[in-house]
């Protein structure tokens, strides 16, 4: 009985839950299931097109395959980025439900496969995988949330930096240069200073110290960051 409890442990621990059901491994799922097969249509938007838009894409569910999508609330202000391998209208799935956000296409095109949201819920009541893929999602919005509390509780010259950092290495381009990451340029100065809940003058006068400093430097307006640097600084920082 002791040995099959820590088998039961082992199985459904958070950990064991989190590293088997990852939102990566959520797609092969959905579409190799014997029980609720479905299958997603690939679907372009372009360049400031807004997903959800139309009443039938409520009922949608979509994985990103390449591009950049804003989410705003409240007057444009921005809220959050998406990008290759996240999921947009997974996280409320009653039909008919307006989305959480405005999503809004930055990249000069997004490719996304769609999933009708019935069939998605279909999968997450009956069978116990897609319980735990929803369950494991959820965890990383709150997760993701939690961070950007801790981030705009920062001081202004650290919060600036470490989004530099984490937006360099998810929605960025690695360069030839070692350490070298291009700044996503579809991501502007008024964007980071929204996101961060700082005043664009200040987002400014930061990137321009930083600049001087020898972490950032610019080429034509893009951004070039110099990866190693930045993280040693904001390892002083904390």
């Amino acid at each position: 009985m002791r040995q099959k409890m820590i088998e039961m442990n082992n199985l459904y621990s958070e950990e064991s839950i989190t590293s088997q059901f990852s939102e990566r491994k959520f797609r092969q799922f959905i579409e190799t299931d014997s029980i609720f097969p479905t299958s997603g249509v690939k679907k372009i938007f372009n360049r400031n097109d807004t997903i959800f838009k139309s009443n039938s894409d409520l009922n949608a569910v979509y994985f990103i395959e390449e591009g950049i999508v804003t989410a705003t609330i409240e007057g444009e202000v921005v809220v959050d980025f998406y990008t290759t391998s996240d999921v947009l209208g997974f996280s409320n799935l009653m039909l008919g439900s307006d989305a959480f956000y405005k999503y809004q296409v930055l990249s000069d095109e997004l490719v996304v496969t769609r999933y009708a949201k019935e069939d998605i819920i279909e999968k997450i009541i009956n069978t116990q995988e897609g319980y735990f893929y929803h369950y494991v999602h959820m965890q990383n919005r709150v997760h993701h949330m939690a961070k950007k509390e801790e981030l705009l509780r920062l001081p202004t010259r650290q919060r600036i930096s470490k989004v530099l950092l984490e937006f360099g290495e998810k929605y960025g381009e690695t360069t030839s240069e070692k350490n070298i990451i291009s700044f996503p340029k579809q991501i502007s100065k008024g964007m980071i200073a929204q996101y961060t809940n700082l005043n664009p003058n200040t987002v400014t006068n930061v990137l321009q110290k930083l600049q001087e400093e020898g972490y950032i430097y610019t080429i034509k307006s893009a951004i070039y960051m110099d990866k190693s640097k930045l993280e040693t600084k904001l390892a002083v920082f904390s």
